[in-house]
C-alpha cells in the first residue's frame, strides 16, 4: 500500500523524518508521529513557515524563558534587558542593554554591555529590568499552529487505535480542508480559534501526593450539536479549533452552558485562573 502525506497527501514512503506534533522547544519529546505520516517536505515546512515564527515570538521566547524550557539543542532562550538607572550621555538619557539567560536550575546569567561593567561593579547600576511578556505570534500563523497540531493530534489518535482507517482519514474532503489550510493556508483568511487562560503558568497538579506541571496537554470535545473541537493548553493556555469548518461559536456556547470548565478536565476541576 502506498504511504500518504497526512498533509499534502504526495507519496512519503521514502520520508525519514520523525515529526513532533508539538515542537521539542515546547517541552514536546514524546508525542511523535512514525516517519512517512508527514512526509519530509511537509516536516520541513512547518518547522521553518509556521513553528519557528511561533516560537520566535516575544510571548513563547518569554513563556520558555519563565517555564525553562530549552530548546531541542538543550539552549535556554535569551531575553533582552535594560540596566538602570538610566545615565545620560551627550545631552540625552541613555539605558544600557543586556541579554538575559537562565540555567538549568533556574539561575539568571546576564551579557551587559561592555561599557557598563563599571557601572555594575561601581554599584551605580542597581536593577535589571527584564520582559514580563511580550508580542503573541501573528493570528494566522498561529492559527496554522493550532491547525497543523490538531491534524497530528488526530492522526495519532488513529493510529493508536485503527491504523487501517489512516487512508480514509486522509482522503476525508472535511479533513483535507484543515490539513490544506494548515499546509498552505489563505491569504487573508483566518480559521478561527478560541483562546483563554484556565491556568496560571506555574500552576502545580497533584496526583498519587505528588505534585507536577503540565506544559501541554490536549483532548477532542465532541458536541450535542455534531461539532468536533481539538482543545489544547500550553503553558496554561486553552486553544480550541472546530475541526468542521472556520467557526467558533459553537465552542463558546459549550463553554456557556458547563459554566466555562475546560474539556481537559472533568466537571470537578475549577480553574485557578
Amino acid at each position: 500500500m502506498t504511504k500518504l502525506c497526512i498533509f499534502c497527501k504526495k507519496d512519503s514512503a521514502g520520508s525519514r523524518s520523525v515529526e513532533h506534533i508539538l515542537p521539542e522547544s515546547l517541552g514536546n519529546k514524546e508525542h511523535t508521529l512514525p516517519a512517512g505520516v508527514v512526509c519530509d517536505a511537509c516536516n520541513n515546512y512547518f518547522a521553518s513557515g509556521i513553528e519557528q515564527p511561533v516560537l520566535e515570538s516575544g510571548y513563547f521566547v518569554t513563556a520558555r524563558f519563565n517555564a525553562l524550557i530549552p530548546n531541542k539543542r538543550e539552549k535556554m532562550p535569551l531575553l533582552p534587558a535594560m540596566l538602570l538607572p538610566v545615565t545620560r550621555r551627550g545631552g540625552e538619557l541613555y539605558a544600557y542593554r543586556a541579554e538575559v539567560t537562565r540555567g538549568a536550575s533556574g539561575d539568571f546569567y546576564m551579557d551587559a554591555e561592555p561599557t557598563a561593567e563599571g557601572g555594575i561593579v561601581s554599584g551605580e547600576i542597581r536593577r535589571l529590568i527584564i520582559p514580563a511578556s511580550g508580542a503573541k505570534p501573528q493570528p494566522d500563523i498561529f492559527a496554522r499552529f493550532v491547525a497543523k497540531v490538531a491534524m497530528e493530534c488526530m492522526a495519532l489518535r488513529m493510529l493508536e487505535n485503527a491504523p487501517e482507517q489512516l487512508p480514509e482519514f486522509i482522503d476525508d474532503k472535511q479533513i483535507g480542508s484543515l490539513a490544506g489550510y494548515a499546509r498552505y493556508g489563505k491569504y487573508g483568511v483566518l480559521w478561527p480559534y478560541s483562546e483563554r487562560r484556565v491556568y496560571t503558568t506555574d500552576r502545580l497538579f497533584r496526583e498519587n501526593a505528588e505534585e507536577y506541571e503540565v506544559l501541554h496537554e490536549w483532548t477532542f470535545l465532541h458536541t450535542d450539536k455534531g461539532e468536533m473541537y481539538f482543545v489544547m493548553a500550553i503553558l496554561g493556555i486553552e486553544y480550541a479549533m472546530n475541526l468542521g469548518g472556520p467557526d467558533v461559536e459553537g465552542y463558546e456556547a459549550w463553554l456557556r452552558e458547563n459554566h466555562d470548565r475546560s474539556p481537559l478536565y472533568d466537571e470537578s476541576w475549577e480553574s485557578p485562573s
